[in-house]
């Protein structure tokens, strides 16, 4: 079993939580992985595809300041289009044009039309190239890719899955966890509160393969804040 939040420091106060829960059971213990799911990505990536290289974000902005003076009609900032990068074309893993033509671009409040999103495809593909020549990736490419492996129905590295802060799960992620369930019964635990989402743009967990409806529960006692301050979790079977 795998035992899930999104960043190292919350993985790190889990294992303490847990050798609190199962210190005296090491049978049970053995049985279940303690890991930031960037940990889980990079481990299994490197496991069966060798050591990634990451793509620094200033190599990125760099790219999309480069593709963007190379091609004429637009007007989109440097600020948009590293925007539009990081929620839509890297988020959803987009490699073609009609891709980016038809995806649900949910959260981003700049409205665009069809010749805007050509100018913009023109940008990205230059982006995506320029990765490739440099023989980087993303967090996003890493989790697409264990996406693509386990699709092709290459052994699961784990039964079960518990993420815990899963508002802040991105859609690669989110893809990741539903091809690792593969739609066997209870094969994910999901906990988080969306009203605390900090890192990502909203998106369709359905569209993803992760439907939760009729299926989630709300946890009402909280025995880390006051009353007065005590927020609302969510958790739900998968």
């Amino acid at each position: 079993m795998l035992l899930t939040t999104i960043s190292k420091p919350l993985a790190n106060s889990l294992r303490v939580k847990l050798a609190s829960l199962v210190g005296g059971e090491p049978s049970v213990a053995a049985r279940i992985v303690v890991k930031a799911i960037s940990a889980v990505g990079y481990d299994l990536y490197s496991e069966r595809f060798g050591q990634p290289q990451m793509a620094a974000p200033a190599l990125i902005r760099s790219l999309i300041k480069k593709s963007a003076a190379e091609v004429e009609g637009h007007r989109f900032s440097i600020h948009f289009l590293v925007g539009e990068w990081g929620d839509v074309v890297d988020a959803w893993q987009l490699r073609s044009w009609d891709e980016y033509r038809d995806v649900s671009r949910l959260g981003r409040k700049t409205r665009i039309g069809g010749k805007q999103r050509e100018a913009l495809w023109a940008i990205f593909e230059r982006v995506r190239a320029g990765l490739v020549e440099r023989r980087v990736v993303t967090w996003s490419d890493i989790f697409g890719r264990l996406t693509e492996s386990l699709t092709a129905k290459s052994a699961r590295h784990y039964d079960f899955a518990v993420i815990d802060e899963a508002q802040d799960l991105g859609v690669a992620e989110a893809r990741f966890f539903a091809a690792m369930a593969a739609g066997r019964k209870d094969a994910l635990f999901f906990a988080g509160d969306i009203g605390q989402r900090i890192f990502q743009q909203p998106f369709s967990w359905r569209a993803l393969g992760l439907d939760v409806r009729g299926r989630s529960f709300t946890l009402r006692v909280n025995y880390r804040t006051s009353h007065q301050t005590a927020f609302t979790r969510t958790g739900c079977f998968l």
